[in-house]
């Protein structure tokens, strides 16, 4: 029900573009595209992915010191396509369980570090949007999504303070979460214990406030970055859209991808990028257009290389999945 649901709102935010702009416009913009800012662009999304699985690799490294960059490139980019193409966040599911291997580390604890990958995420976008608020007029802007943003702030900073606060507390709860008779009395308090210690140990980068200026400055530079990649694409389009505007438009229309859609957050990015970009005076067709290009710009060459990738591992590939599905189920 969850992918039909996905694909509804899919088709419900397609439409809300379509009633605003003129396809046949929007084609005569995007076919006028300059390909040396296009190439600008597709320059800048490498450089945003290598810092990307840097960032987490110095996630991995503090429980894997021996770990090499390298063997993160592959898990990251796969599970990148693999979530483009199918839904129900696949390809986190993939990276966590099916790479353990080539990652020397426990699935749960590379879930942990999509965990904390999420979050510096989201207090980056957040951050990020609320500074480009701030030179969008009020009612050039709909006020739903500046409240919606503003619950996010709240929810990402208790999840932080929580974290922060009981991450030296996490041995004993769940020492005592393990303990309970329930799980005792079926056999599961060694494997629940287990299991979260792997977890929990991800955290352990938190204990250094260098590690934690690293990867926040690290979130920061990614997601410059990836507004380059926007502002790229709108000078290759011949539109003017600022730096500001830049900015802005990736973080909103990134932090919509929090909506359930299809995968590759089709419609949903588009949107709210769309409804950004005008925002900051762009016109609507270039917007559109703007929206709608960035948005393959980000999907095409990263599902291509991650999907490319697992085609040739083949057997290796086909042997993860078995795994992934196998510890999904006795977790549950």
């Amino acid at each position: 029900m969850k992918p039909a649901a996905g694909l509804l709102v899919t088709a419900v935010f397609l439409w809300l573009i379509l009633r605003q702009v003129d396809p046949g416009a929007v084609a005569a913009v995007v076919g006028d595209l300059a390909l040396p800012w296009l190439a600008a662009a597709l320059l800048l999304l490498a450089g945003d992915y290598a810092l990307r699985i840097l960032r987490w690799w110095w996630m991995l490294r503090v429980l894997t010191p021996t770990l090499p960059a390298g063997a993160c490139v592959w898990p990251y980019l796969s599970s990148i396509a693999v979530n483009n193409v199918l839904p129900l966040r696949a390809g986190d599911a993939l990276r966590a369980f099916g790479f353990r291997r080539e990652l020397h580390s426990p699935a749960m604890r590379v879930l942990g570090t999509l965990v904390l990958e999420r979050l510096l995420d989201m207090t980056t976008l957040l951050a990020l949007f609320f500074v480009g608020l701030l030179a969008v007029p009020t009612d050039l802007f709909p006020q739903a999504i500046t409240v919606s943003a503003a619950w996010l702030v709240g929810t990402t900073a208790l999840a932080l303070g929580l974290l922060l606060v009981l991450a030296p507390r996490l041995p004993a709860l769940l020492q005592r979460l393990a303990a309970q008779p329930a799980l005792a009395a079926h056999g599961w308090s060694e494997r629940v214990q287990g299991w979260g210690q792997h977890f929990i140990e991800t955290f352990a980068v938190l204990r250094r406030p260098a590690d934690v200026l690293a990867l926040l400055g690290l979130s920061l530079l990614i997601w410059l970055l990836e507004a380059g990649v926007l502002g790229s694409v709108a000078l290759a389009l011949g539109a003017s859209a600022g730096a500001g505007a830049a900015l802005f438009a990736m973080a909103t229309g990134t932090l919509s991808t929090l909506i359930p859609s299809s995968p590759g957050y089709v419609g949903t990015f588009d949107y709210f990028t769309l409804t950004a970009l005008m925002a900051y005076a762009v016109p609507q067709t270039q917007a559109a257009a703007i929206a709608l290009t960035v948005h393959a710009v980000l999907w095409m060459p990263l599902t291509l290389l991650g999907l490319g990738y697992l085609l040739v591992r083949g057997q290796g590939f086909v042997a993860g999945a078995i795994a992934a599905r196998t510890e999904t189920r006795l977790a549950e």
